[in-house]
C-alpha cells in the first residue's frame, strides 16, 4: 500500500511503500502532480488520488510546525538555537539578523495576579514577570 505522508498541508506530501520514499504529490493550479519512480503523472482532483494512495493523517501535534530547541519545540522555524546558562532556557532568533530572542517551549506566566499559559515567550517578558517553565507540552504547563 502506498501511503502519502503530509509534508505542507494540503500542498505536498511524500509517497512511501514499506517504509521507503517512492515519490511525492504536490498540488498545482490545475490538479495533482504524481511524481514516482522517474515518471510523472498529472490528476485532476484529489478524488482520483485518493483510489490509489492512503493519505496519512495530518498531525496536529505542535512538533511538526517547528524546530526543536535543546528538547523543546519552537513554534515556527528557529534559527540560532543556543542553551542559555544565565537563566536555563532552550532560547532562538526566528530569523538569522533578529535581535529578539524567544524561548522554546511552554511557560506559564504571572502578569499582574493572573497566570497565562504561553508558548515560546520573549525572553524579555520571561525577564519582566515571573514564570514557570519550559514545559514540554501546554498540558504540563496547565496549573
Amino acid at each position: 500500500m502506498i501511503v502519502a505522508k503530509p509534508v505542507i498541508k494540503g500542498q505536498f506530501w511524500i509517497l512511501q511503500e514499506d517504509g521507503k520514499k517512492i515519490g511525492n504529490v504536490e498540488a498545482t493550479g490545475s490538479g495533482y502532480q504524481i511524481q514516482m519512480h522517474n515518471s510523472r503523472a498529472q490528476v485532476p482532483n484529489m478524488r482520483v488520488l485518493r483510489n490509489f494512495i492512503e493519505f496519512a493523517p495530518a498531525v496536529s501535534n505542535h512538533s511538526q510546525s517547528g524546530s526543536l530547541i535543546h528538547g523543546y519545540q519552537a513554534a515556527g522555524r528557529a534559527y540560532n538555537g543556543i542553551w542559555n546558562v544565565r537563566y536555563r532556557l532552550p532560547l532562538y532568533t526566528k530569523t538569522r539578523k533578529s535581535k529578539s530572542w524567544f524561548a522554546a517551549g511552554w511557560y506559564r506566566v504571572r502578569r499582574s495576579t493572573t497566570w497565562q499559559v504561553v508558548r515560546d515567550p520573549k525572553l524579555i517578558t520571561l525577564q519582566r514577570y515571573e514564570y514557570a517553565g519550559p514545559f514540554h507540552t501546554e498540558q504540563e504547563a496547565q496549573p
